[in-house]
């Protein structure tokens, strides 16, 4: 039995070595799977869609490649916690985890027909990887659509063609470029491999998933100069080099210290190892956002802050785009009302120097300024 890590608590799961031979998907079974997997995706509000060979299938023939095994479809690394929190509910309508794998590859199944949900890293502004072979550029996942397929609607790049023939060449024209076959000494030979790299320490695989996916990017960026596009010149797979004590970043106010923001600690202290909490200066508060009428002062509201179980260390700041700068982290943390200019800045700036971005949700039914509105009301009564 294995166990995934999400911020509800661990997920026991049976893991299964995979293969799927000469498996085809069963239209009807997978369309009933992915009207119920999209209500519940949709419901979260991530960013997903159809990946890879799933995605040609889609444009070019309105189906399913007649060849493909899975589903594919790709999430962002910034949505991949809130992913994790749906699988609960995914459980009880019958979909089964039934693969995780440590670079981001998710594989669920409903009656006997497969998703592959592929999670895509940013190592850079301007690119994104799958922690196997693919490199996206960033610019056709922000400047999406909406795409009908068999009534159901998907994230799908906004230049579809421009996209697809960046990727795949001459995409137009049916080939077949990946096969499975249904034979004792493949499969034996992909269980092998698939068992060795399951059971290797994290130092061991993320040092063999380096040393391979450096080839792979090499030849992106290859392709990158052919096609004429432009990459930032530090770009690197730094995220996929392990790290001991994986420090995590977040920062607020935390005037009045509630149930969202011990929540929010917990579950951003389980990304990593080593959870630092940044406490906004009362001064610089008072000075942009006059509003804001804090209660706590700075000494006091970093006390309440340490004193949370789940955090290591707590610091002061005074603007967001400039202590991402001075901090030794490795994921930032924000909650999705984090957004003005300032953390548009801080987010862009960890973007380029290979620092992890996540977004976790908002605990819904409590807020400080909720909390400050009733205790007003309380008072006047």
């Amino acid at each position: 039995m294995a166990n995934l890590k999400t911020s509800k608590g661990y997920l026991k799961y049976n893991s299964h070595l995979l293969y799927f031979g000469n498996k085809h998907i069963q239209p009807q079974i997978m369309l009933e799977n992915l009207q119920i997997l999209s209500l519940y995706l949709d419901k979260i509000g991530i960013q997903w869609g159809p990946a890879f060979g799933t995605l040609i299938g889609i444009v070019r023939n309105d189906y399913f490649l007649p060849w493909a095994p899975t589903f594919d479809i790709y999430i962002l690394k910034e949505d991949e916690e809130r992913f994790k929190d749906v699988l609960w509910l995914l459980l009880d309508v019958g979909f089964i985890l039934t693969r995780y794998e440590r670079r981001g590859l998710y594989y669920l199944e409903r009656n006997g027909e497969y998703f592959k949900f592929f999670v895509l890293h940013k190592i850079s502004s301007d690119v994104r990887h799958t922690g196997g072979s693919d490199f996206i550029l960033e610019k056709y996942l922000q400047n999406s659509l909406k795409w009908e397929f068999k009534g159901i609607e998907f994230n799908v790049p906004e230049d579809l063609d421009e996209y697809l023939t960046f990727q795949y060449g001459n995409w137009v024209t049916p080939k077949q470029t990946v096969k499975y076959e249904l034979t004792p000494i493949l499969r034996i030979t992909s269980w092998i491999k698939t068992l060795l790299l399951d059971n290797l320490p994290d130092s061991w695989y993320f040092w063999w998933s380096y040393r391979h996916r450096q080839k792979d990017f090499e030849y992106f960026k290859t392709l990158c100069a052919e096609r004429g596009v432009s990459l930032l010149s530090n770009i690197e797979l730094s995220y996929i080099k392990p790290r001991k004590n994986k420090k995590i970043l977040t920062v607020g106010v935390y005037d009045l210290l509630h149930k969202g923001h011990i929540e929010l600690f917990r579950r951003a202290r389980g990304l990593g190892d080593y959870l630092i909490v940044a406490v906004q200066d009362g001064s610089v508060i008072r000075k942009y956002k006059p509003q804001a009428k804090v209660l706590n002062s700075t000494e006091d509201r970093m006390y309440m802050v340490k004193s949370v179980k789940y955090v290591d260390e707590t610091i002061v700041y005074g603007a967001v785009d400039e202590i991402v700068k001075q901090v030794d982290f490795d994921i930032f943390v924000t909650g999705p009302d984090q957004c003005h200019s300032g953390f548009q800045d801080a987010i862009e700036w960890c973007e380029n120097h290979s620092k992890e971005h996540i977004v976790l949700a908002r605990t819904d039914g409590v807020s400080s300024s909720e909390l400050k509105a009733q205790i007003a009301e309380k008072t006047r009564k």
